[in-house]
């Protein structure tokens, strides 16, 4: 013990040493700079002029010869963009013989003042949020982005408590009214920003919320006592100060309690500067000037002798005054003639060389103009941002626990979009969850264009209304025009499930509350967006809370919870273990298959956890250019085989769940017509394990030409018009007979029965499978899937016979049929049996996108839940899922990995043995594996222009891209492991 606590006391020696030296070095290169310095250079150092990166040479000359010939000390810029300011940077600092403070007035990252930079949240936005290291993260994120532009003081965080929603100028630039709120926010994001060498600045003291003035065209005034003061405004500078931050911004206010002088700004205030600031509070570090050009501060002082009042209050550095060379003139007579002491002067010039220093400026070397773009869009600070508008998504109201959705099948939802783009990011996310018919208004629409919209949602249980185009000021009514108020109201009235989501200001709540449920979002970016729709149908926690209070209804501090996701979401991949990088390079391995025509376009989606991580489309409809770009939402495909695993086995584990289905009683208990067959013994498991010893499948089409040879159809099987008699659509103009029915029935029965049980993998098998689900359900496959999950589920985009629904535009054609069909099959099942059959079979004839099946999947993946409801027993999914027969590899309908000793896999060679899928032969596939946690599909149409084409299969190309899935982890969790070991 004595031994540790020597250790200790030599590592606290060393510590406070090593420190002893660094400050040592700092007085010894602030005293090597400060002794060469003449009069106007050390009066230079206290300016910070406002420069600008998007102007002309003509502008930056002026600029490079101000910071010559008046020695400035810093640099605050303004509009422009992040390439030129590095440049710029790098020329002003060529010119400056003590290198320069470069600010910028950043609060919420670079885009408040460059274009062409993502931006993060606001404070009113952060207000909500209720992990603070979320914050603290976004401080040094936002740090990093500023210290590659060449920006070493950031001038925030405001530490105002909004507590006036009148309040014009702070507003949402506030963390909210909560001062215990403010001033974590306020320390976390300071914290984050110091940490990564950018100097924080708290703002503007003393605290500029009570007001509902603007200090940029006048001076506001703030009439609280001392008592309130220090209780109240003053609370989270004292917290910041105490906690480290490099500066402190004075704002331009009038507060008489502080300073009897009637009309003194507070940034002018020796007795609030000086005073309270730097004596009461004892704090040390640079006191800077709001900027004073600003009315607020201008009006009552003649020019030139604002930066002199300034500084005469005791601030070290004066922000942006209007005439620099009358400034700096008119503080170098004041010190001549003693009005100022030059003792002050040196010591101010110290603190701001000693800023410098902390800043790395006395080893400053050129930035690297290259490269910012991808830095600044770097995958960590994307995640960050995400992760930050989704934590600040705020459930103000939930009556009857409306969100997240439920009961899917009984609804019909509409969304009510007031501004914003048609196409937004809102209505796209919400779209993949279920069918959501968009209605657009725009801000200020008219009576009649309400009165339309209001028409066409008559029929709609279900109403979304997104308030775009919001404004920050309460004098704009926060942007809410009596019309979004009227709606909003008449919708609830009718006792529709009104669901509203606020893009603005929480403080516009007010004026709402009939609506069962209100989502505050607080800005209308896209990550914003995609949050507000997983919230509404469950794809991720909501934990947010107001953070002003807005009205009786809304105090600050609501927030009703949802604590686990019910549905899917969407994540970065590494948010899930996954390195995004890897995932990747499944664009590259798809389009090269394309380019080598293995098939015209694909869809591809990958969901880790609950979450999906990969979503895209790839290629056309078909080749060359006619066809459509695929759209994996857009897109629905025809699945072939996959229907036996997203119908018939999933409808079957159902009916056998409910004690409908016996997997072990022979056929003719469900089927009475194959009594006396030779099936009528067979049993549904053998048909599902694939060893009844049916025959693999039944060319009926080919019985039914009346010339074989010429390819000619027979009349009593087909028509090119539909009729009475032949009224099966088969093809665009093709319609079949009953006669076909009776063909197929009677080729099934007199088809063949090998009496083994080996394995072989039969359509016939599923084809009776089917046929028996819909014995025992009592109507065709296609309603029973839709009552019992489809619907239920979500899967709007999936359907047996799209045609049928006018939806074939939407399906990527799967053969150019020169002798059967004689037509491009579009939208009609691929299958000819299943053709013959109308359509709908237990092997083929399901359409769907990548989005619904993964919700099927999700749900298997998920024991047997989506949505908040229950579709299956996790026991009961187990049990057809897993490895039936000791020399198969296969489940109960069920496909699986290879076992040991074969030569290929359907799927990834590293999947595990829990995986269960299934593949299609259109080149489609779905696969789970509980084990890793994951869900993949892919989605093809490689049988378009000709069904031949099997590179495909000889490529083994789904298993090559899901073997990419898996690399992905592997390799997420060795760069994981090697930054542990550094």
């Amino acid at each position: 013990m004595r031994n540790f606590r020597l250790i200790g006391i030599i590592g606290l020696l060393l510590g406070t040493i090593s420190a002893v030296g660094q400050s040592s070095k700092k007085e010894a290169w602030v005293d090597s700079v400060f002794n060469t310095m003449s009069l106007d250079q050390k009066i230079g150092q206290l300016f910070v002029v406002a420069t600008f990166s998007n102007k002309d040479e003509a502008e930056y000359s002026k600029m490079e010869k101000l910071v010559r010939q008046q020695h400035l000390g810093g640099l605050i810029f303004m509009q422009g963009n992040p390439k030129s300011q590095v440049q710029l940077i790098n020329r002003y600092q060529r010119a400056a013989k003590v290198p320069l403070l470069i600010s910028q007035d950043a609060e919420w990252g670079l885009a408040m003042r460059l274009k062409g930079v993502p931006r993060y949240p606001k404070n009113m936005t952060l207000g909500a949020i209720q992990n603070d290291s979320l914050i603290y993260r976004m401080g040094r994120e936002m740090g990093k982005d500023l210290r590659r532009v060449g920006v070493n003081w950031n001038f925030a965080p405001s530490v105002d408590i909004n507590n006036n929603p009148k309040n014009p100028v702070i507003n949402f630039r506030s963390f909210g009214e909560d001062k215990y709120n403010v001033a974590r926010k306020g320390v976390m994001i300071m914290k984050g920003m110091q940490g990564v060498g950018v100097m924080a600045a708290a703002k503007h003291f003393p605290g500029h919320g009570d007001t509902d003035t603007d200090s940029h065209y006048s001076l506001p005034l703030i009439n609280h006592d001392q008592v309130r003061l220090d209780s109240l405004e003053l609370y989270p500078f004292m917290k910041m100060t105490r906690a480290g931050v490099a500066s402190v911004m004075v704002g331009h206010l009038h507060i008489p309690a502080l300073d009897t002088i009637k009309n003194r700004p507070t940034s002018l205030s020796p007795s609030v500067v000086n005073g309270l600031l730097r004596s009461k509070m004892n704090y040390d570090g640079l006191i800077v000037t709001d900027a004073l050009n600003m009315k607020g501060v201008t009006k009552s002082v003649k020019p030139g002798h604002v930066a002199l009042n300034a500084f005469k209050a005791g601030n070290d550095v004066l922000l942006f005054p209007s005439n620099i060379p009358l400034s700096i003139k008119t503080m170098k007579i004041a010190l001549q003639q003693g009005e100022i002491a030059e003792g002050a002067l040196n010591e101010r010039v110290k603190r701001v060389l000693r800023a410098k220093y902390d800043c790395s400026l006395h080893t400053f070397k050129p930035i690297n103009p290259d490269g910012i773009s991808s830095y600044i869009y770097r995958k960590e600070a994307q995640i960050l941002r995400k992760q930050l508008y989704e934590s600040a998504i705020t459930l103000a109201k939930n009556d009857k626990i409306l969100i997240p959705l439920k009961d899917l099948e009984k609804r019909k939802i509409a969304l009510v979009q007031i501004g914003g783009s048609k196409n937004s990011t809102l209505f796209r996310t919400l779209s993949k969850y279920d069918k959501v018919t968009p209605i657009n208004l725009p801000n200020n629409f008219t009576p009649q264009q309400q009165a339309q919209a209001l028409k066409k949602l008559e029929s709609f249980n279900t109403v979304i209304i997104g308030v775009f185009g919001m404004k920050r000021s309460a004098k704009d009514n926060f942007g809410i025009t009596l019309g979004t108020k009227m709606i909003s109201e008449k919708l609830s009235g009718l006792g529709k499930d009104v669901i509203l989501t606020l893009f603005g200001s929480p403080y516009a709540l007010n004026q709402f509350g009939t609506e069962k449920a209100i989502l505050v979002a607080y800005e209308g970016v896209k990550e914003a967006q995609e949050a507000a729709a997983k919230a509404i149908f469950g794809g991720m926690v909501v934990n947010g809370r107001l953070p002003v209070t807005a009205g009786p209804k809304f105090k600050a501090g609501t927030g009703r919870l949802i604590l686990k996701p019910t549905r899917f979401g969407f994540s970065y991949p590494e948010e899930e273990g996954m390195d995004s990088q890897r995932l990747q390079e499944i664009d590259g391995l798809v389009k090269y298959y394309i380019q080598k025509k293995a098939m015209p376009g694909a869809a591809v989606l990958v969901l880790k956890g609950n979450n999906i991580v990969y979503e895209k489309g790839f290629g056309s409809t078909q080749y060359g250019d006619k066809g459509r770009k695929i759209h994996p939402y857009l897109h629905t495909y025809d699945l072939a085989s996959v229907t036996k695993v997203a119908a018939t086995t999933v409808g079957s584990m159902f009916l056998y769940e409910k004690g409908m289905l016996d997997l072990d009683k022979p056929l003719q208990t469900y089927l009475p017509e194959l009594k006396g067959t030779n099936k009528s013994r067979l049993t549904v498991r053998r048909l599902m394990q694939h060893n009844a010893g049916l025959a693999g499948w039944l060319s009926v089409y080919q019985q039914t030409y009346a010339d074989t040879k010429r390819k000619r159809l027979d009349k009593k099987y087909y028509s090119y018009y539909p009729s009475r008699s032949h009224n099966t659509q088969i093809a665009p103009a093709l319609y079949g007979s009953h006669e076909l029915d009776k063909l197929f029935i009677q080729t099934l029965k007199e088809s063949p029965v090998n009496r083994t049980t080996r394995v072989k993998y039969s359509d016939v098998g599923l084809i009776v499978t089917g046929m028996t689900v819909e014995k025992i359900a009592r109507r065709p496959l296609d309603e029973y899937m839709d009552y019992v999950f489809y619907n239920r589920l979500g899967m709007n985009k999936t359907s047996f016979n799209p045609h049928s629904q006018k939806k074939e535009k939407y399906c990527p054609p799967t053969e150019a049929d020169v002798s059967w069909r004689q037509a491009v099959i579009k939208g009609y099942v691929h299958d000819p049996n299943s053709a013959i059959m109308g359509g709908v079979a237990g092997h083929a004839g399901l359409f769907s996108n990548v989005y619904d099946l993964t919700k099927l999947m999700l749900m298997l993946k998920n024991g047997g839940t989506y949505g908040g409801d229950r579709f299956l027993k996790e026991e009961t999914i187990k049990y057809f899922t897993r490895q039936q027969l000791s020399y198969s590899r296969r489940g109960l309908g069920w496909d699986k990995p290879a076992r040991k000793g074969e030569k290929s896999s359907p799927c990834s060679k590293y999947a595990s043995r829990t995986t269960f899928g299934h593949t299609g032969f259109t080149g489609t596939a779905v696969w789970v594996d509980p084990a890793y946690d994951l869900v993949f599909v892919f989605l093809s149409n490689r049988t378009y222009p000709d069904q031949s084409n099997r590179l495909l299969y000889r490529e083994n190309v789904r298993s090559k891209i899901h073997d990419k899935v898996y690399q992905s982890i592997f390799t997420y969790n060795q760069k994981k492991k090697a930054r542990l070991v550094k």
